[in-house]
């Protein structure tokens, strides 16, 4: 069906209903999971932490997982337009240099790693239709997870409704977008909890080369045993089938000027894009232990493939990996003192075999780099294993220094062992093969004042540590063989100070952080002159970064509220390329100044939603030579919810950048040729239409 016969058939039934009844709500206890010591209440944790739930307005599409995370204070993100590269998602700076997937940040599915144990974690196979709501711990408290330097992301699923089957369906089209189809189902039967999406995305985006067509598909078993009041074993499958995914690649800031829309010519003359096929499956177990213990622990594995054409080769990787975590806590009384204890390890492990070949697609005539004529595979130019593995033992515990007095400490120590067995030796290609070990000991300490019953203020001094990718360890820029022996770890020593409470009158939540992160071989990514779009990375001495956040959230009767500010004042202190100095000069990536806000007002059985989205301009390279500009983006959507024959209808209209602003979403930092710049769309109309049966909310 076309759009703006769809958009006819909806709009009559947006119009407001007479019912203006007032809604009063209350506002609901609320505990995250992402501590690794169970669910805390959030005014119990020395750091700043958010719990969100994703709006229809900001979260319209869930083409990715950007969409999610739309203000949550210290939290970055651009969205490269893009389907063969996941949307960049950064906390507090940390990984916004991630060229593909996301880098420096730990991601989570209901407790089970995404990230891989090299740090890179591919979130096209995340199950978005699930996310129910998304729990962000910001900053090197996160070390208590691993390899990740600026936080954790925990997006959680909703528990199954009572009812046996609540099934699901909508449709998201318009312009400048692919449509988006998902149906699914949740229910109950006896102990057995299940929930079930298939989504289909199909289309072209804002961009020249930039169409996609994926299939993805999730299963989730909820199981309770006789004598427990919550579900103690949960099984997830997760399906990804992405047939094509094209890489319209970055722009010039002449070419974007002249026509946004335009895709690198390079990327479209070598078919730039992926084909990805994943599968995912977890176990994850609890046991109560005593009356406030626990025994959790989670098996997980994931193989996934991909054909890679890139414009310097095409890349095919097959990948099997998972790992194990377990972890008891306890809560006792030391003396007339309360105290909590947690212990646990992490084990994962990561087996890619890579094979790297000459992009001939476009070659003309017949040469020893394409001796098969216009081909996407030509000669083999790496053919290898790698192979890490990690582990990471940790401890917290947790003491009641006075009835308003909560003191923490933390320690994990990480090893991350990388292995490269090339099987492609020659006179003229050497040896790759290569063996390091990457070692990290995190320690944290906290403290919590309860100031008034719904008021907490803390301060925390942690650390984490970030590790090179197997990739990033490969690509050596002066051509030699071997894993580069100079990449060196990112570690950070982070303090934060920070206030945080309840309005529950006004049914608000507020959280104000100050925070401090000084880096230490800070990881720097950068291209070669005719390096063709391949990425090196290198060590920056010393960096700093000082921010400031402030979130707030509210429910209050008709009104739902959600907004952050962000500041980021964040600096190279010593960083030398050859004869060139780069101290004093900012991070590129990050705007300093940046506001999000997403409000909602409910009129009856209609829904008037807005978003804005501002920020100040960004460097795009470390020498700060160019800038994106300050952006003003404003949204706003008009739904509603009508009951037909036992099913809930909600269709919704929205207009995104009503301003037609011209903007950039994503910048490629230092890369080469001046090809910074990532477009985002202009104007854009959305129509939704959403199907539910029963008490289950329409993701």
């Amino acid at each position: 069906m076309k759009l703006p016969v769809l958009a006819l058939i909806v709009l009559p039934s947006l119009l407001p209903a007479q019912d203006s009844a007032r809604t009063t709500t209350s506002l609901p206890q609320v505990r995250v999971t992402a501590t690794r010591d169970g669910p805390r209440a959030p005014l119990e944790l020395p750091y700043a932490v958010t719990l969100t739930r994703p709006d229809s307005l900001a979260a319209l599409r869930r083409l990715g997982v950007d969409e999610l995370l739309f203000a949550v204070p210290g939290v970055a993100l651009a969205n490269r337009q893009n389907p063969a590269q996941d949307p960049r998602v950064s906390i507090r700076g940390f990984g916004a240099r991630s060229a593909f997937g996301v880098r420096g940040v730990r991601v989570l599915q209901d407790g089970v790693p995404l990230t891989l144990p090299d740090g890179q974690t591919p979130v096209d196979a995340l199950d978005l239709e699930g996310a129910e709501r998304v729990e962000v711990v910001r900053g090197s408290a996160s070390s208590l997870y691993g390899n990740a330097a600026g936080g954790v992301i925990d997006v959680r699923s909703p528990l199954p409704p009572a009812m046996r089957a609540a099934p699901f369906a909508r449709i998201v089209g318009g312009g400048a977008s692919p449509t988006v189809s998902a149906v699914g189902a949740a229910g109950t039967m006896d102990r057995v909890g299940y929930s079930t999406s298939l989504t289909r995305v199909n289309g072209r985006g804002f961009r020249d080369h930039s169409d996609q067509r994926a299939t993805r598909g999730a299963a989730r078993l909820l199981l309770t045993s006789a004598n427990a009041a919550v579900p103690n074993i949960a099984i997830a499958a997760r399906l990804s089938d992405v047939s094509n995914a094209e890489s319209p690649g970055a722009l010039t800031r002449a070419q974007y000027d002249a026509n946004p829309r335009m895709a690198d010519p390079l990327s479209v003359r070598k078919q730039a894009g992926k084909i990805v096929r994943q599968g995912d499956l977890s176990i994850s177990l609890m046991r109560a232990l005593r009356q406030n213990g626990a025994l959790e622990a989670v098996v997980y594995g994931s193989t996934r493939t991909l054909a890679n054409p890139l414009t310097f080769a095409t890349v095919d990787v097959d990948r099997t990996s998972g790992g194990a975590s377990a972890r008891i806590r306890d809560e006792f009384m030391l003396g007339a003192r309360r105290a909590r204890l947690t212990a646990g390890a992490d084990v994962q492990w990561q087996h890619d075999d890579r094979l790297e070949s000459e992009n001939c697609v476009d070659a003309v005539t017949v040469t020893t780099a394409c001796p098969a004529g216009p081909s996407l595979r030509g000669n083999r130019r790496r053919d290898q294993r790698e192979l890490v593995t990690s582990i990471g033992p940790f401890v917290r515990g947790e003491l009641a220094l006075a009835p308003r007095l909560l003191a923490s400490a933390g320690v994990r120590a990480d090893a991350v062992r990388f292995r490269v067995r090339d099987r492609l030796v020659t006179a003229t290609n050497l040896d790759d093969s290569g063996d390091r070990t990457l070692h990290a000991v995190s320690p944290a300490l906290g403290l919590v004042w309860r100031a008034a019953p719904l008021v907490a203020a803390y301060t925390s001094l942690s650390s984490s540590f970030e590790t090179p990718t197997t990739t990033e360890l490969g690509n050596k820029p002066d051509g030699s063989a071997g894993i580069n022996p100079d990449l060196q770890a990112q570690r950070t020593t982070t303090l934060e100070v920070g206030v945080k409470g309840l309005l529950p009158t006004l049914g608000v939540r507020w959280d104000v952080a100050l925070f401090e992160a000084r880096a230490r071989d800070e990881l720097v990514p950068f291209d070669i002159p005719n390096g063709r779009g391949r990425r090196y990375f290198r060590n920056a001495g010393r960096t700093r970064r000082r921010g400031g956040e402030l979130g707030v959230q509210a429910d209050a009767g008709a009104l739902t509220l959600q907004a952050a500010y962000t500041y980021s004042h964040f600096r190279y202190l010593e960083y030398v390329v050859g004869t060139t100095s780069f101290d004093g000069r900012r991070i590129p990536g990050i705007p300093a100044h940046a506001l999000a806000t997403s409000a909602a007002v409910r009129l009856g059985d209609a829904t008037v939603s807005a978003t804005a989205d501002v920020a100040s301009a960004l460097d795009v390279d470390d020498a700060n030579s160019a800038q994106v500009p300050t952006r003003t983006l404003l949204g706003l959507a008009l739904s509603r919810t009508v009951q037909l024959a036992g099913v809930r209808v909600s269709p919704l209209v929205a207009l995104q950048n009503i301003g037609g602003v011209h903007t950039v979403g994503s910048v490629s930092v230092n890369a080469a040729a001046g090809k910074f710049f990532e477009p985002a769309p202009g104007r854009t109309l959305l129509v939704r239409l959403s199907l539910a049966r029963g008490t289950t909310d329409v993701p």
